[in-house]
C-alpha cells in the first residue's frame, strides 16, 4: 500500500477514551486550534465561535484526558491569560479502536444531521400531498420513488426540484470496476473539497463503498 500522510512524530494513542476523542470529528474540531501550536483560550474560543467560559470547560476536559497541556500563564489585572498546546498529530492503532467503530460514530452523527436537513428540504420545497410510492419491478426488486398522490414523478434533476440525493445502491461490479468507481468518486469531489471558504451555501454529502456480504 503506497502513499503517506503525516509523519512518524505523531503521538501514539493507546488509551480508548483518548482514541474516541481523537477520532470523533466534533471533538477533534474543538481540539484543532491547539494542535501543533500554543494558543490562548480566548483566541481558541474566537476561532470556534464559542464563549470563553465554554472554551475553558472544553480545555479542562482535554487537559484531564492528557490530550492538551497548559504551557504558560501571562499575569494581568484580573484572571491570568492561560496558553495551551496539543500535539500536531495523533496516531490511533486499529488495535485500540477499529475503523468500523470510528466510522459508526462519525456516520451516525452525520446521518442524523442529513436526515434533519432532508426532512426540512422536503417539507419546504415539495408541494403538499406528495409522498413515497413503493412497489416491485418486473425483476422482483423493490423500488420506491417520490411522487404526487396522482402518480406524478419527481423530476429529480429539474431546477425546480429540491436539491438532494439519497439512497443506497447494490452494484454488481468486478473488483477492477469497483476500484475505478472508487477513484472516480474521489476525483469528482476533490475540486470542491479544496476550495477556500466563501459565500457559498453548504451541502452535506457522503460516499460509501465496500464489498457486500461475508468475507473470508
Amino acid at each position: 500500500m503506497q502513499g503517506r500522510q503525516g509523519s512518524s512524530e505523531a503521538v501514539v494513542i493507546s488509551d480508548l477514551q483518548q482514541a474516541r476523542i481523537i477520532t470523533d470529528r466534533t471533538q477533534l474540531r474543538r481540539l484543532a486550534p491547539f494542535m501543533g501550536r500554543e494558543i490562548s483560550i480566548t483566541d481558541a474560543a474566537a476561532q470556534l465561535g464559542l464563549s470563553v467560559p465554554a472554551m475553558y470547560k472544553i480545555a479542562r476536559r482535554f487537559v484531564a484526558l492528557k490530550l492538551l497541556q497548559e504551557t504558560r500563564q501571562v499575569k494581568r489585572a484580573g484572571r491570568a491569560i492561560r496558553y495551551y498546546c496539543a500535539p500536531a498529530e495523533f496516531f490511533v492503532p486499529f488495535s485500540v479502536l477499529g475503523l468500523e467503530q470510528i466510522g459508526e460514530l462519525n456516520r451516525q452523527a452525520h446521518l442524523e444531521r442529513f436526515n434533519t436537513n432532508l426532512a426540512h428540504t422536503l417539507r419546504c420545497e415539495l408541494p403538499p400531498g406528495w409522498g413515497t410510492r413503493t412497489g416491485l419491478l418486473p425483476s422482483g426488486e423493490r423500488y420506491y420513488s417520490i411522487t404526487s398522490a396522482e402518480g406524478e414523478l419527481l423530476e429529480q434533476f429539474s431546477d425546480a426540484s429540491p436539491l438532494m440525493l439519497s439512497g443506497w445502491n447494490l452494484l454488481k461490479l468486478t473488483r477492477q470496476e469497483a476500484r475505478t468507481l472508487q477513484r472516480q468518486l474521489v476525483q469528482l469531489l476533490e475540486p470542491y473539497l479544496s476550495r477556500p471558504a466563501g459565500g457559498e451555501e453548504h451541502y452535506l454529502t457522503g460516499i460509501f463503498l465496500v464489498r457486500d456480504g461475508p468475507q473470508e
